[in-house]
């Protein structure tokens, strides 16, 4: 199958795993909940979907631990955009969390790679 099509595939995919979750996230109370089921995970899991079908577990394995590293990034962002955001404002509390995004992210990628 051309790549083209896995790439169609895999768009479609999150696309309909994506108006899923958002389903269970409206259904949720409270509402602050709906974030956990928002894009992200859908996106990920139709993502992982196409890749073990076309590529097979090992690469899965791989991808996967992308995700987690990501994901690892991703909370040390959240963990101090906050803090920072509040101290010295939004673009330069912003720009500050963003540099803690690229070491850690670049931290587990060196782990992983």
């Amino acid at each position: 199958m051309s790549e083209v099509w896995w790439i169609v595939g895999r768009g479609l995919f999150g696309g309909l795993l994506v108006m899923a979750f958002a389903v269970i996230g409206e259904m949720l109370t409270p509402k602050r909940f709906a974030g956990i089921f928002a894009a992200a995970p859908a996106v990920a899991l139709a993502g992982m979907t196409v890749t073990v079908v076309q590529k097979g577990e090992h690469q899965l394995d791989e991808d996967a631990l992308g995700m987690i590293a990501g994901a690892v990034a991703l909370v040390a962002y959240c963990a101090v955009a906050v803090p920072l955001v509040r101290r010295v404002g939004a673009l330069a509390g912003s720009l500050m969390a963003l540099a803690v995004w690229a070491i850690v992210a670049g931290a587990g990628w060196a782990l992983i790679a």
